[in-house]
């Protein structure tokens, strides 16, 4: 379908609604609004009709591109008016008589101009369906969103684990894996590893099998994974390499200047075994960049996967190098097989025989590329009977008839064509809305969701039950998944990732070939267009040029340190923006007056991001001038993450219609204070510091960052509440809080900080708050601060809590007994302090469905009992920093699913027990010998200290020279 066709069709929608909900307010040109509608749904018909035609002439191209500027239009121009009038309406009230009748009159010639405009419109739309009509287009036979379609939206998500995308390489496997394991030195002929070739071909999946493989895992001490993308940072690979390595010092490392990262991973990497993968290295430029921070004399292995063969030898010289090999036709079959027919019956008039030859054919057109082959059995596995493969077989014909004599790239980009025209149209925008983003960027899910919100493109008319919308986008970004045209990676409790969100993605992200694809797909469709700012100058990036002359709703800026002026447009280009983000790589600066110049002519805009950019003149707020943003009426979403404003709280309240508001680490000085009201607001995101008065709507869902101590809310009215992130509330607020958790159904992710509960309300209190919010339907909950004890159990204790975790406790009495009789938990989490006792006893049968447990800085623990049949089916085993305790428990060679075990921070005594060295078992290395993977991070040697320092001042003097 061509691309005008969703967006006229979700147009469509809004216009719909606009028409109930805001009825009262179209009086007078309610008729001609509803024609203007009439009109569209007629156009949309003749646009199902000319996707057929689309490669045949321009003059088809343009007409489209036409209709979707028409059907924006239209929208704007109802809304606009719906939207002022509803707010004169609600003015008038406290006027005197004679301003009233004013009013009245003005309403009146308002709606008369209106009126006009709206028939003109109608003349245009009704004057351009003819012509196309006249063209030779016929209306195509509506095709209604049947039941079917439905289904396919809420189908479950069939996230491809690696194992089953990994066809014909198990010989590759074992002769890396050998070569990784070698002990030969870094300047050695094995000290780099490289795997290359061409885009999609499963370097990255090779190399993720090798970096996660139980050999590699048993060999190498410490693992680091960065992808190194075309727009690199020197700095960032190095956060990536540390953080990896260091995960909870994440907020120390980012606060390091280049040097002190370098010494640190100097040090570090001296006495270990260390597995460094650097992920699509494009040039040797970044190399040169991070080599000194590699010991001369390393231990472990660099592993690296590039295009570029030539990279990959000029990095290793005498290195081992790996070029992946393209499938062959069996083995292209067979990957095929498991992504199209896997679980599914046959359906149709053909046999399982006609089925494979005709899957055999089309997997000769993918070249051997095994994401061409993915994404090919993504397009099948939506189709179940042999007269629909006999199509998708036509088409591939078709679309690649032309590039018998491309490399595999062309072909790629065709078949990747057609997984985009096999998409159901509401998906369309949605994924040419990832060109958006970054390369090599992990898009928060949460952000993406709201940002389709935000432009209309997540229809309700998908809605089930009491789904949300952001459920509704997930099951978008589901299908796209299962289409295997968006990578995504999934929340999982068996690994311990933090629940945050009861979303079922944490992330998604584009391969690098889809990206291409939707880069020049968003292009070719006027779809965004991107500025990105370089060293002062601009360069073109991702949809900055376009392939006709209709209108570029969408903006994207990447600024660096540069300011804001950079960019700078004439009003006829940017008056029928919609989505309009500036996100500074670094730290960009926009001055309130630029802003106010610019702001003035985005009036349409429903989606507005300025990430990491300062204002300045915070010091003078009374003087300072302020982020204008008042009169944009139409705004859902408002991001300020990051930035440095001052704001006047009136402005945001004029925002009636906003839906979004991220103030995430945000540094916003108010001019006065006063209430914000923001009647429809669904997701709200708070610094810790900021001071501010909320009225929001029985909508909220999500509330993040919110310091009750500063931030007054009303909970009582908060019935659709979903989530509450890193709430923390003084002493007066915590029963208000606590309340609002036990009582509210739809609630069940709380992060809470208790204040001393115990000391404040006393014991009884504070066990009775206690006993209440165990009671609470929630599935994740954080408490951290002080709690002196937990309640005795009862049987209706979190039913439904699937991750706890404890900070900062400092309970006395063993908490085992009463948590492991919860009867759906699986990630269990004490952190820092959380218990303060001696001796903590997981017994028999407890703690059922336990996958993670976090042991993390207890340092009273002395003894840890673990009965026989205690935590059956864990998984995964963290214990750090606990000093005091002396060895392994003896109930752990029971645990016959444990997969993974990590000891960090421990004392050598404790150490010595579990390590296999020369031969010689250690006391305690029976009780985890069946685990097949084993992390012990050990103390550094004194001396590596020593040994790094001439290499650090070597670098050192060379920076400067």
């Amino acid at each position: 379908m061509p691309m005008a066709e969703p967006i006229v069709s979700f147009l469509l929608e809004t216009i719909g609604h606009l028409l109930i909900e805001e009825g009262k307010f179209l009086s007078g040109v309610t008729e001609e609004a509803k024609q203007l509608h009439s009109e569209l749904k007629m156009m949309r018909a003749l646009l199902k009709d000319a996707d057929e035609k689309r490669h045949e002439a321009e003059v088809v191209k343009e007409w489209v591109s036409q209709s979707k500027d028409l059907a924006y239009e239209a929208e704007n121009m109802l809304e606009t008016h719906a939207f002022r009038l509803a707010s004169r309406q609600m003015a008038r009230g406290t006027r005197n008589v004679i301003r009233r009748y004013t009013c009245i009159v003005n309403e009146c010639y308002i709606r008369h101009k209106v009126g006009l405009e709206i028939q003109n419109l109608n003349a245009r739309v009704s004057n351009q369906r003819r012509s196309f009509q006249e063209y030779g287009i016929r209306a195509a036979t509506e095709r209604e969103e049947s039941s079917s379609r439905q289904q396919q939206l809420r189908m479950t998500y069939s996230y491809v684990a690696d194992d089953e995308d990994f066809v014909g390489l198990e010989h590759d496997i074992e002769k890396l894996m050998q070569v990784l394991v070698n002990e030969a030195e870094f300047s050695g002929s094995c000290g780099v590893v490289s795997i290359c070739g061409m885009g999609g071909s499963g370097k990255t999946t090779l190399a993720r099998k090798l970096y996660n493989h139980s050999n590699a895992k048993h060999h190498f001490d410490s693992f680091a994974w960065v992808c190194i993308s075309q727009q690199w940072q020197t700095r960032e690979i190095l956060q990536g390499i540390l953080v990896s390595f260091f995960p909870e010092r994440r907020r120390e490392i980012e606060k390091w200047r280049d040097d002190e990262m370098v010494g640190e991973l100097l040090r570090f990497q001296q006495n270990r075994k260390c597995l460094v993968v650097l992920d699509d290295i494009w040039s040797t430029d970044a190399w040169e960049c991070i080599k000194v921070a590699f010991p001369i004399r390393n231990k472990g292995k660099i592993l690296l996967t590039s295009r570029n063969k030539d990279v990959a030898m000029r990095i290793g010289p005498n290195g081992f190098h790996h070029e992946s090999r393209l499938l062959t036709d069996a083995e292209s079959w067979e990957l095929l097989q498991r992504k199209a027919l896997r679980d599914r019956p046959i359906q149709g008039d053909g046999d399982v025989h006609d089925f494979e030859v005709l899957g055999q054919q089309m997997v000769k057109f993918c070249g051997g590329l095994p994401l061409a082959v993915v994404v090919l059995g993504g397009i099948l596995a939506t189709k179940h009977s042999f007269n629909e493969w006999n199509v998708v077989y036509r088409n591939i014909k078709s679309f690649l008839a032309k590039g018998e004599s491309i490399e595999h790239q062309g072909k790629v980009h065709k078949i990747l064509g057609l997984s985009y025209d096999n998409l159901p149209y509401k998906l369309k925008p949605c994924f040419l809305y990832l060109s958006a983003f970054y390369e090599d960027e992990e898009v928060p899910i949460e952000r993406l969701y709201q940002l389709w919100m935000a432009e209309g493109m997540v229809s309700a008319e998908d809605q089930m039950g009491e789904e949300s919308m952001m459920d509704i986008a997930e099951s978008y970004l589901g299908e796209l998944a299962k289409r295997c045209i968006v990578q995504v990676q999934q929340v999982t409790v068996a690994d311990g990732e933090t629940l945050r969100s009861p979303r079922k993605f944490w992330s998604c992200h584009l391969h690098d070939l889809m990206r291409d694809f939707c880069i020049a797909k968003a292009r070719e469709e006027n779809f965004l267009k991107v500025f990105g700012y370089q060293h002062g100058n601009e360069v073109e990036l991702a949809g900055s040029t376009s392939s006709s002359t209709g209108n570029i709703h969408r903006h994207v800026i990447y600024l660096g340190d540069q300011d804001a002026s950079k960019y700078a447009q004439e009003g006829e280009t940017t008056k029928h923006l919609r989505t309009l983000l500036f996100c500074a790589t670094k730290h960009g600066s926009m001055t309130a007056q630029l802003a106010e110049s610019q702001m003035n002519m985005f009036k349409m805009l429903r989606s507005l991001t300025i990430q990491g950019v300062n204002s300045p003149g915070l010091e003078n707020s009374k003087n300072s001038p302020k982020l204008p943003i008042g009169h944009l009426i139409h705004l859902r979403y408002l991001s300020l993450r990051s930035s440095k404003f001052v704001m006047s709280p009136s402005s945001i309240s004029r925002l009636e219609h906003l839906e979004t508001l991220d103030l995430s680490n945000a540094k916003i000085v108010w001019t006065r204070n006063v209430p914000l009201r923001m009647l429809r607001l669904r997701y709200l995101y708070l610094p810790h510091d900021i001071s501010v008065q909320i009225y929001a709507s029985s909508n909220l869902e999500i509330l993040e960052g919110a310091n009750l101590g500063k931030v007054v809310i009303n909970f009582s009215e908060s019935i659709n509440l979903q989530e509450l992130q890193e709430y923390r509330g003084e002493l007066e607020g915590i029963e208000e809080i606590i309340n609002c958790v036990s009582h509210s159904h739809k609630l069940n992710h709380a992060s809470i900080w208790t204040p001393v509960i115990p000391k404040f309300f006393g014991l009884e209190k504070g066990l009775a708050l206690l006993r209440q919010l165990f009671r609470s339907n929630l599935q994740c909950l954080r408490l951290e601060g002080p709690l002196g004890k937990l309640p005795e159990y009862e049987s209706n204790f979190f039913g439904n809590l699937l991750e706890l975790q404890l900070r900062e406790s400092r309970l006395e009495e063993d908490p085992m007994a009463i948590l492991e009789k919860l009867p759906n938990l699986k990630t269990l989490k004490f952190c820092n302090h959380s218990f303060n006792g001696k001796e903590m006893t997981c017994h028999s049968r407890g703690f059922p469905q336990l996958r993670f447990l976090l042991l993390h800085h207890l340092h009273q623990l002395e003894k840890w009992t673990v009965e026989e049949g205690g935590m059956a089916n864990l998984s995964c085993l963290y214990i750090c920093d606990c000093e005091r305790l002396p060895m392994i428990p003896e109930g752990l060679r029971f645990i016959k699913p444990l997969k993974e075990l990590v000891i960090q921070g421990m004392p050598g005594e404790f150490l010595n027990r579990v390590r296999l060295v020369d031969g010689q078992k250690g006391e305690d290395f029976d009780k985890i010998c069946h685990i097949p993977s084993i992390r012990i991070d050990e103390p550094p040697l004194l001396e590596a200290t020593f040994l790094v320092l001439p290499v650090v001042m070597l670098f050192a003097f060379h920076s400067v020279m």
